[in-house]
């Protein structure tokens, strides 16, 4: 497939103005379409009044809309492009049967981090794409691409609603802290750092040894009789690791769900 030089983002919420803003960094024209358009708009973004001026100007398309107007905007496209989805639930076959013959697709889940340039972004397509998906996502984050399209549901309940997973726990961090007399702004403070600071050292770790195991670094401050097991101890009692799952099981069911209708 041809190198892409023009891309159009349809919805410019805050995942679609990321990415909108983050490939205008790579020297591709950059135009979006959005019934109610940010205020603060870069320069490096040219928007348009009208979808159909954006479908028909450019190379590629990211639909970044609610899934219940995914298939409006496919539709629209009269020509065959490289469409980019990143709606949740809706498949590569749901898109291919609305797109125009000979489209190209590609269907990817990124996370709310990737405004900060560090998200988690699950992305399926055609083998013959990947080196294209790759570059696109270039600076975004971290890009995994999913041979298996069924398993976006897993990436959807995991590191797509994973995010309001670690903040909750964040919060409940922040008012244990509270609780033991710390006050709100120095507990939140500790608990940011704890965890930033965490994952940091397991990938420095992680990258010297690709085979080292978040339990086996887990041990390494868990001494017998300590603080930690007593405090891992209340974890499990209370059900975390059994939570965390059922949490990212249950988003993942949800996706399923709105793939089926």
């Amino acid at each position: 497939m041809k190198q892409v030089q023009s891309i159009g983002v349809v919805g410019l919420g805050k995942m679609g103005l990321t990415m909108a803003k983050t490939i205008a960094k790579g020297n591709r024209k950059v135009f979006g379409f959005d019934p109610y358009p940010p205020k603060d708009l870069p320069n490096s973004i040219t928007l348009l009044d009208n979808l159909s001026k954006l479908v028909d100007g450019v190379d590629c398309i990211v639909i970044a809309v609610k899934p219940n107007l995914v298939e409006e905007v496919v539709r629209s496209i009269k020509s065959p492009k490289l469409i980019l989805c990143i709606a949740a639930g809706v498949t590569t076959s749901q898109l291919k049967n609305w797109a125009v013959k000979d489209s190209r697709l590609i269907r990817v889940m990124p996370n709310l981090p990737m405004v900060s340039g560090r998200g988690a972004l699950g992305y399926t397509c055609d083998f013959d794409l990947k080196d294209i998906a790759s570059e696109l996502f270039s600076g975004m984050g971290q890009a995994v691409f999913i041979s298996k399209e069924s398993l976006m549901d897993a990436v959807t309940g995991l590191s797509g609603s994973g995010p309001a997973y670690v903040l909750t726990f964040l919060q409940a961090m922040a008012e244990a802290g509270l609780k033991e007399g710390l006050n709100f702004e120095e507990s939140l403070l500790l608990s940011m750092e704890t965890i930033e600071g965490t994952i940091c050292y397991f990938r420095d770790l992680k990258e010297a040894d690709p085979a080292i195991h978040p339990m086996e670094v887990r041990n390494w401050v868990t001494s017998p009789g300590g603080t930690t097991i007593h405090g891992l101890d209340a974890l499990e009692r209370g059900g975390f690791s059994t939570s965390v799952r059922d949490a990212v099981r249950a988003a993942a069911e949800r996706s399923r769900e709105l793939r089926e209708g």
